[in-house]
């Protein structure tokens, strides 16, 4: 397994199964290494090779502790099952933020239009901080970004968050972001307009 799969493996465990592993997750998201090391998709796997990866992840996508002896590894957001103590700041004031895109297919948008964005299977809806120089938040597949009105949401009570690796993260209301706080949509090719 190349570092690029082992990430991937690292995300995915961590993110959405380690539960349904069992696997033992603090209240705070982290897991003991050694516990993901004995899955078979893991084998050959060593510590040093987790830290490489943690260290060469541009994005902040994971985080490691050593506690009690055991080194332990958590994803910094993206999470599908709830983490009660994950770290997060609450945003206060709107301009804590310097944008809100968030990034998508545009086979999605007539969908997205007229039912919101939806954060799915995640805990959160997640967005970007900007689009270019952006190390997380924005997934690589996307062609069209949504900016939202973070300012609007704010004054009508949805609550807001910023992870640990500056993806802004939110709940929306029962679980989208109405397109009521679409500020624009836009492709990303070619910097279109697309009507709201």
């Amino acid at each position: 397994m190349a570092d690029i799969q082992l990430s991937r493996f690292l995300a995915k465990i961590l993110r959405h199964e380690a539960i349904n592993r069992n696997l033992d997750v603090t209240e705070d998201g982290f897991v003991n290494v050694e516990d993901i090391l004995e899955l078979h998709e893991a084998s050959n796997k060593t510590e040093e090779d987790v830290r490489r990866i943690v260290k060469n992840d541009t994005k902040g996508r994971f985080s490691i502790r050593t506690k009690h002896g055991n080194l332990q590894i958590k994803a910094t957001q993206g999470h599908s099952f709830k983490i009660p103590k994950l770290e997060l700041k609450l945003v206060v004031h709107h301009t804590e933020v310097r944008c809100a895109i968030h990034g998508t297919h545009s086979r999605n948008w007539n969908s997205i239009k007229s039912e919101g964005i939806s954060k799915m299977r995640r805990e959160y809806i997640h967005f970007a901080q900007g689009e270019t120089g952006v190390k997380s938040g924005f997934p690589p597949y996307c062609d069209m970004a949504i900016e939202i009105d973070v300012e609007k949401a704010m004054r009508d009570g949805i609550k807001f968050y910023i992870s640990e690796n500056d993806v802004v993260l939110t709940k929306g209301r029962d679980g989208y972001i109405p397109n009521a706080y679409f500020k624009k949509a836009y492709k990303l090719g070619t910097r279109e307009n697309l009507p709201l």
